[in-house]
């Protein structure tokens, strides 16, 4: 009986055993197809993925005034600039394929297809004055302009703060609205706009200030994750006064001793990169350009130093006729890393300045600058 048993059972086995070799190696050939693509997601362990998008406009004049940034809606102050309101635009890049984030999307009215700009906003408060300002100079130029939101469209006014939280709020997952997150919604607003008919495609270009220039650094990096999926979306970048590591601590030997989602490789870049410097940034913060890596200057196309020039320089106050002014960060930790705040002067120590110096005539230098770098390329 035993004997029988065995006689039977064998062509089975043997049948089973050639199934498994034959599905061993076709899951090895697959693992070998798909390595590459695993090993690059920028979502699980590897770097964070985004909270859910769950609104379709911008903060209303309520919440303005309970986060006490003003009076009115954040709408109405894209329209006091002439340009067209926040909408719910660019499709959602993650794996909760949540919504679309909110954008201001403003085609030139010249006939034809025209250069094209995405501009990223800063790490406070979300699209404003300073993005604002540079989008109607350039649409003014010629260009058709994309101003992106991250924050709102995700229910934040910073990368740490939701819109309902307290100013107290302060945590600790930065990296989840960071470069990562900032770099893959302007390669999805870039995809985005490779589909309208007023862009010419060979000529979109990103710009960001202060977290948004670390946005712009990091979206150019000659990483094979980033080339790979997304090197032929932007063909230009400029990256103005950026952040260029985490500034919820200070990693310490330019960023050596920090995890990678923490602070993610900045460079050497696949791309042009125009890097615009601010001499007056708050000793030792992340968008000290003397705090970065030191090779970050050396890799960019070109490196404009600005002196005694604060962060902020550029900003357009108010809408209808800007005027210089000086004003202090929202953020109640941006002078820690220089030692906190002067008693006497309010601005961080050593610093010879507010926190953010508004000046019309370095702006417009810097426009300027910005303009012939863009046009040079055809």
């Amino acid at each position: 009986m035993s004997h029988n048993k065995k006689l039977i059972t064998q062509p089975y086995l043997r049948i089973a055993m050639k199934y498994f070799r034959i599905t061993s190696i076709c899951f090895f050939i697959t693992y070998l197809l798909c390595a590459s693509h695993i090993a690059n997601a920028f979502w699980g362990s590897d770097y964070d993925e985004p909270p859910p998008i769950i609104r379709t406009e911008p903060p209303n004049a309520q919440e303005i005034k309970n986060l006490k940034f003003g009076n009115k809606a954040l709408n109405e102050q894209v329209i006091r600039f002439g340009l067209a309101i926040h909408t719910p635009l660019i499709p959602d890049w993650s794996e909760k394929k949540s919504g679309k984030l909110l954008a201001s999307w403003n085609p030139n009215n010249q006939n034809g297809k025209n250069p094209t700009l995405v501009i990223q906003h800063g790490g406070v408060g979300g699209p404003g004055a300073t993005d604002y300002g540079h989008a109607r100079w350039f649409l003014a130029q010629g260009f058709n302009v994309l101003v992106l939101d991250s924050f709102w469209s995700r229910g934040f006014i910073a990368n740490w703060r939701r819109i309902e939280a307290s100013v107290s709020e302060h945590g600790n997952a930065f990296s989840t609205l960071g470069a990562n997150t900032r770099a893959r919604d302007a390669f999805a607003a870039a995809r985005w706009l490779r589909e309208q008919p007023q862009v010419d495609t060979n000529r979109i270009f990103l710009i960001g200030g202060s977290q948004g220039g670390w946005s712009v650094l990091r979206a150019f990096t000659d990483e094979k994750s980033i080339t790979e999926n997304y090197k032929e979306l932007f063909r230009a970048g400029i990256s103005i006064y950026p952040a260029c590591w985490s500034w919820q601590r200070t990693p310490g030997n330019h960023g050596k001793n920090a995890t990678q989602n923490l602070n993610p490789k900045l460079g050497p870049f696949y791309a042009p990169v125009f890097l615009i410097s601010a001499e007056l940034e708050p000793p030792g913060t992340a968008t000290d350009i003397n705090s970065c890596n030191p090779n970050i200057v050396n890799w960019a196309h070109k490196h404009l130093r600005l002196a005694e020039t604060t962060h902020a320089f550029d900003s357009e106050t108010p809408p209808e006729k800007p005027v210089n002014s000086c004003w202090y960060s929202n953020n109640p930790h941006w002078c820690t890393a220089s030692g906190g705040r002067d008693a006497l002067t309010r601005n961080c120590i050593g610093a010879p300045k507010a926190d953010f110096c508004s000046d019309i005539e370095v702006t417009k230098k810097v426009r300027s600058e910005m303009l012939n770098f863009l046009n040079s390329f055809k």
